[in-house]
């Protein structure tokens, strides 16, 4: 029966929080969300009330408005936060340039689709978006194609300055057999 390892996770601060599984602690790190501090040892960067800060720093600069639909959301109704390109697809993409107010019909509506495949679908499907302009789509289809370049453009650069993760992991793991 093989152990499974469990990896401590720490605050900010430095204070212990919990423990989790390795690949839990290895999305972490990919996301950019904590740092490797020894081979069981890993601290997140934010807490979570820095992260709901955030949310709430997205929204309030946003006015409100629906980035996709170009509404203003009512003070009565939730203002979500969407990832352009979505978490699911990639790790990296937990950053605050990768994240816009939305409103939760465009939100759950997108749900795991990029913006540019979110685009091409309403204008698949254009009457069940007719409360989209066409000059919004247009809009959205240039940002995304930009956006999307930008984005992978940056993060293979982040790529090939970063040095590999696990390599001093990897040696001692050899010697040892």
């Amino acid at each position: 029966m093989a152990l499974k390892k469990t990896i401590a996770v720490l605050g900010p601060d430095g204070v212990y929080l919990s423990h989790c599984t390795w690949k839990r602690a290895l999305g972490l790190l990919e996301s950019g969300r904590a740092i490797r501090l020894n081979a069981t040892t890993v601290r997140l960067k934010q807490t979570k009330k820095e992260r709901i800060k955030k949310k709430h720093s997205i929204i309030a600069e946003s006015k409100r408005i629906c980035y996709i639909c170009n509404t203003r959301i009512p003070e009565d109704e939730v203002a979500t936060i969407d990832h352009i390109i979505p978490k699911s697809r990639d790790r990296r993409a937990d950053t605050y340039e990768n994240m816009r107010c939305c409103c939760n019909r465009c939100n759950n509506d997108k749900a795991n689709m990029t913006l540019s495949e979110y685009v091409r679908h309403m204008i698949s499907n254009r009457p069940l978006y007719d409360y989209i302009s066409n000059k919004r789509l247009e809009y959205l289809k240039n940002f995304a194609k930009f956006y999307e370049e930008e984005f992978y453009a940056q993060k293979r650069t982040e790529e090939d300055t970063r040095p590999p993760y696990r390599s001093s992991y990897n040696k001692r793991r050899r010697r040892r057999r």
